[in-house]
């Protein structure tokens, strides 16, 4: 539930139990005292509740965010996209936004891709250590395995789906978790992906 709606709920649901405590002398300021120091307390989730609802999509396709919610600029992303009729339950029409506390607040119906986007991050230097945060915040329809190999990490799968049990994979062809940062092919794995303060890291699935 909104956090703005819950506050509501709340406020209207004490102001006659606190009014109802006090003499009809002192009711008004103790009501409005109440009210005060709750919305005082509440004021970092209304601002982070307010900029979901009036957040808009990048526009600006030279932007690594493009697509994203414009809160999200200069924070640190995590988007994972399916193949078609393999996304996670409630996550095949278009692409989901979710922000850094778990809270979905906008679909993209109009992107070309399914899955999700978990943003809003700060402070992350190392990508997987970003994606371990991304997809525990994203619950168990996102969780990821992985193989440790001598050389860094691979991918085997995002919320059980696995490339090789959806395309052909043998001694001719392929298909794997693919990694772009910032829009562009990562040279690096992931365990040795250097992150910036405004990262979008994305990963969907490619044959060979």
């Amino acid at each position: 539930m909104s956090s703005i709606i819950s506050l509501t709920i709340f406020l209207i649901a004490s102001t006659p139990l606190v009014g109802g405590m006090s003499k009809p002398e002192n009711r008004l300021k103790l009501i409005s005292a109440t009210w005060l120091t709750v919305l005082l307390v509440s004021a970092p989730a209304i601002s982070t509740e307010w900029g979901r609802i009036t957040s808009n999509l990048v526009e600006d396709d030279n932007n690594p965010h493009y697509g994203l919610p414009d809160i999200w600029n200069e924070k640190q992303v995590v988007c994972i996209h399916f193949p078609e009729d393999h996304s996670p339950e409630g996550y095949s029409n278009g692409r989901t936004h979710i922000d850094f506390d778990g809270i979905e607040f906008k679909v993209d119906t109009d992107w070309n891709e399914s899955g999700a986007c978990i943003g809003g991050f700060t402070g992350f230097t190392n990508g997987f250590e970003l994606l371990k945060k991304a997809t525990e915040i994203a619950g168990d329809k996102f969780s990821m395995n992985y193989t440790e190999f001598s050389f860094g990490l691979m991918i085997d799968s995002f919320g059980d789906v696995n490339p090789c049990e959806i395309y052909s994979c043998n001694d001719t062809s392929g298909a794997y978790w693919y990694l772009t940062h910032n829009g562009e092919y990562s040279i690096l794995g992931i365990s040795d992906l250097y992150l910036e303060e405004n990262s979008v890291i994305s990963w969907s699935i490619v044959e060979w």
